[in-house]
């Protein structure tokens, strides 16, 4: 016996009731999330800290951004509810016909969060759950060995269990709890635990978003305005800790500004941290002890130019600068996931579009640049889920763009009603007057109504 069929069963039971269908009960379980967060933010932010993220705003963006969130989605909620019309061939809507898509909650999801958003990468995708309509199963991330522990205490405060539930999240718990036949998965993480999702999800043919990673790309060229893409993608890549799927992984610079951009991405490290980062409350932490020890090992310190130490026991890495750095690089074998920036350059931006685009398709791109037509370029030619032009990382707080990423670094997208949208099906409906047919779709078949085929299509 799978021991959370239980609490899987109450939610299919409730859904089963219809209640979660209701607008009410939707709205009220968004009110019941921004309580739960508010009435207890301090103590978040508290455990956040302790888990990694040191510096006051990144805590602050966890609660304040998950209050904010739940705010917005009921907002919206009763106007994404509504059927929206759809447009139907002329001879049917001549007729009287209409053509409705109606959202469909699917059933019990499954959230999966990361570590590192401990708070709002899980309850972000949790309210969405909860507005379309959905009962939800928060799987709660190991490492966090503070907010988990608040988050498994707090939610059965504020939620019937049969609506909002939390589980372990250590490795047998997680293989466990997957085996169930949920009716959505929605998982933020690894590529290489991602996998593990999409396959266990496959057995049930149950529908997944997957919110991976990859190393992401901003490239500088020599018509940049150096010094603000310089500070702009050096905090980029340390903020969180450098732990923050949308930071740049590589600065892509021009060969012939590159000496000026490493410069002034150090210039602006020391700006934002000061000498000794470590005593600096505004760095944050890396999330354990193995992690530091896997980012320490990619550092090349022949190469480094600002930073490079590190404290395995504090768990702390310096925000870190390796220039020259090339494709053949150990720490450009794979995502970072950590506050380290290497810079490399480019020659042409053949070369350089040719080298990127041969990279696992990224989360995020990044573009630096004053010339239309590169920018126009690197938007179009290049595959990677989002990004921003003459600015990073913060495309992820817009609520009106979807987030998601393509290929290795995910599948689906949400935020606001993209959210909504992904996390119920499409239900269309076609409605006829009572006593309307199309009788030449009867028999028998004759020419005239063969040739009143093509009316199909005519809209």
């Amino acid at each position: 016996m799978n021991r959370f069929q239980d609490l899987f069963d109450a939610q299919k039971a409730l859904f089963a009731t219809g209640i979660t269908r209701s607008y009410d009960w939707r709205a009220g379980q968004l009110d019941r999330m921004a309580a739960m967060i508010g009435e207890n933010e301090h103590r978040f932010q508290e455990a956040i800290a302790r888990d990694f993220k040191t510096a006051s705003l990144e805590y602050h963006q966890e609660t304040g951004g998950s209050i904010k969130e739940a705010a917005f989605q009921k907002s919206q909620l009763k106007e994404w509810m509504e059927p929206a019309e759809a447009p139907l061939p002329r001879f049917l809507a001549a007729s009287g016909h209409k053509a409705f898509v109606h959202r469909d909650p699917y059933g019990v999801a499954l959230i999966m969060g990361p570590f590192n958003g401990p708070l709002l990468l899980l309850i972000r995708p949790a309210l969405a759950a909860l507005a379309a309509g959905n009962t939800c199963i928060l799987k709660l991330h190991q490492e966090l060995t503070a907010t988990s522990p608040l988050l498994a205490e707090l939610v059965p405060q504020y939620f019937n269990p049969a609506a909002v539930a939390t589980a372990p999240g250590d490795i047998p718990s997680t293989t466990e709890i997957l085996k169930l036949p949920f009716d959505f998965i929605f998982f933020t993480g690894s590529t290489k635990v991602g996998k593990i999702v999409a396959r266990a999800a496959a057995e049930n043919l149950t529908p997944v978003v997957l919110e991976l990673g990859g190393q992401n790309p901003a490239l500088v060229d020599e018509t940049a305005d150096i010094a603000d893409a310089a500070k702009k993608i050096a905090w980029g890549a340390t903020a969180w800790g450098g732990q923050w799927c949308t930071s740049p992984g590589y600065a892509y610079v021009h060969e012939s500004v590159a000496g000026e951009f490493a410069a002034q991405a150090r210039k602006a490290l020391a700006e934002m941290y000061g000498q000794d980062p470590k005593t600096n409350p505004d760095y944050s932490r890396i999330i354990d002890p193995q992690a530091v020890d896997q980012l320490s090992g990619l550092i090349d310190q022949a190469k480094v130019i600002t930073g490079g130490h590190y404290d395995r026991d504090q768990r702390y890495l310096d925000p870190t600068i390796v220039f020259p750095v090339s494709w053949d690089d150990k720490i450009m074998q794979d995502e970072i996931f950590g506050p380290i920036l290497p810079v490399l350059t480019y020659r042409s931006l053949d070369e350089a579009f040719e080298k990127i685009a041969a990279t696992p398709t990224p989360l995020a791109g990044y573009v630096y640049s004053r010339n239309q037509a590169t920018i126009d370029r690197f938007v179009s030619q290049l595959s990677f889920g989002g990004g921003a032009v003459n600015q990073n990382n913060i495309q992820l707080i817009i609520e009106s763009m979807p987030f998601g990423g393509v290929g290795v670094s995910g599948m689906g997208h949400y935020y606001g009603k993209d959210g909504f949208d992904m996390l119920t099906h499409a239900k269309s409906i076609l409605v006829s007057p009572p006593g309307v047919a199309i009788d030449h779709l009867f028999p028998p078949y004759t020419q005239d109504k063969i040739k009143a085929l093509p009316e199909w299509v005519e809209y």
